[in-house]
């Protein structure tokens, strides 16, 4: 059965939808996973950035290579149809990333995110942010007990974002959340102009996508802690070495 996240907050601007971006890409292509986005944010981000941004790319990709594909699947939705794709049998999935609104409030809201095996909230060391990680915590909590009653396992997990070393924000950040009890990532991202050019097509640890987006080493290494946490933490499929010989054989039939 496919797992299914959200990357989801109270708060709009924290990265909830650059989150997504940033990790289906590689997900897919360096681990092997069957993704699917289902975008439900009324800005539609990650559609754009395919049908807007990532279009011309993929047309010159076709040119070369006529089989080439998006490494997984995105689709706009909404949120009130959420369960007609989760349950949906034809579905081959082995993770469902759902983005929902910035704002985490209404009943449909509320239902995507009952419909989640996790929940992950981006952690941005900002008083308001910390003041609106906390309500949203009640949200959380309230899902989980009645997943709990119901013998359903819910979780969610706090993810530090934005990450500015050595600030003693991040401490007070992390003291914080753990002082509330949420659960949270060791893996963290930071603020790095690269992650905002995340691509639909192409992974950042790909090296020459990461060189154009201004990436480097150390965001590659963050990519790959977190990714494998995640992979961790779910319960995943870890398919490296199948992605590995698809990307070899892929190469060798291209020369």
């Amino acid at each position: 059965m496919s797992k299914v996240i959200s990357f989801a907050t109270q708060k709009g601007g924290s990265g909830k939808s650059t989150l997504a971006l940033v990790l289906a890409a590689p997900l897919a292509t360096e681990y092997g996973l069957r993704i699917a986005v289902l975008d439900c944010d009324y800005q539609q981000s990650i559609v754009k950035t395919r049908e807007q941004v990532d279009a011309a790319n993929f047309a010159k990709l076709r040119e070369t290579n006529p089989d080439a594909q998006y490494p997984y699947d995105v689709y706009p939705w909404q949120l009130s149809r959420i369960f007609d794709f989760i349950d949906n049998p034809e579905h081959n999935y082995d993770l469902i990333i759902i983005d929902v609104p910035g704002r985490a409030d209404g009943d449909d809201v509320f239902n995507a995110l009952t419909a989640c095996d996790a929940v992950i909230v981006p952690l941005v060391s900002d008083y308001l942010d910390r003041a609106s990680t906390a309500e949203f915590m009640t949200i959380l909590e309230a899902i989980k007990k009645a997943a709990d009653d119901a013998q359903i396992d819910f979780q969610y997990y706090g993810l530090p974002t934005k990450r500015v070393a050595g600030q003693r924000e991040e401490k007070e950040m992390d003291d914080y959340i753990d002082g509330l009890g949420l659960a949270r990532f060791n893996s963290y991202l930071g603020h790095r102009k690269a992650y905002t050019r995340a691509s639909t097509l192409y992974s950042l640890l790909n090296p020459a996508w990461s060189r154009y987006a201004g990436g480097s080493k150390d965001t590659s290494e963050e990519i790959r802690r977190v990714c494998e946490e995640l992979i961790e933490r779910l319960g995943l499929p870890d398919r490296r070495a199948a992605a590995a010989a698809t990307v070899s054989t892929t190469s060798t039939s291209a020369k």
